[in-house]
């Protein structure tokens, strides 16, 4: 178990807002994860009783290590479920296969978001098509368009539609 100021959100021009009133946390810490290019801990906060997400980037201050023991991790604890839940809470419900076409020199970041177990299916000398499950969500989209034109949603026709209106919302 420790105790330590979780960290602090920024306001309007930068002003630095302590989350919880500044006042310190006790959590028993279950797992690290990786989500987003961000470490988080996952723990049991027990002020709020209940199973919590830290930033581990926007701890203020190295935690003290109380004396106390941690809880362990609840009995049937899903960490996929967990994970779902929080990081990505804005998904829709029920995934959809969804077709991208890139271009060769992306094929590792397509392997590192979706996984090894991916086909992929040449088109020509530089153009590769894969098909995945994906949740249709601003994160998706978001992740789809970092790629700079060099990802494209094929199909769905319904998705794709989805992403163009997102896209236009942004640039209005």
């Amino acid at each position: 178990m420790f105790l330590s100021s979780k960290g602090a959100f920024y306001h309007g021009k930068k002003n630095q807002i302590l989350r919880n009133d500044g006042n310190a946390y006790i959590v028993s810490p279950f797992l690290l994860v990786w989500n987003g290019d961000f470490y988080y801990l996952v723990g049991y906060d027990h002020v709020k009783e209940d199973t919590r997400t830290y930033r581990v980037d926007r701890i203020l201050k190295q935690p003290e290590i109380l004396k106390e023991d941690a809880d362990p991790l609840p009995e049937g604890f899903d960490v996929a479920r967990y994970s779902k839940e929080v990081f990505r809470m804005f998904e829709k419900d029920e995934p959809k296969e969804v077709t991208l076409v890139y271009t060769g020199d992306v094929v590792k970041g397509i392997i590192d978001q979706f996984g090894m177990g991916i086909n992929v299916w040449q088109i020509d000398g530089e153009h590769f098509r894969t098909r995945v499950k994906v949740c249709t969500s601003p994160t998706f989209y978001g992740w789809v368009f970092q790629w700079g034109g060099k990802v494209r949603i094929e199909r769905p026709e319904e998705v794709l539609e989805e992403y163009r209106e997102m896209v236009k919302k942004a640039l209005k």
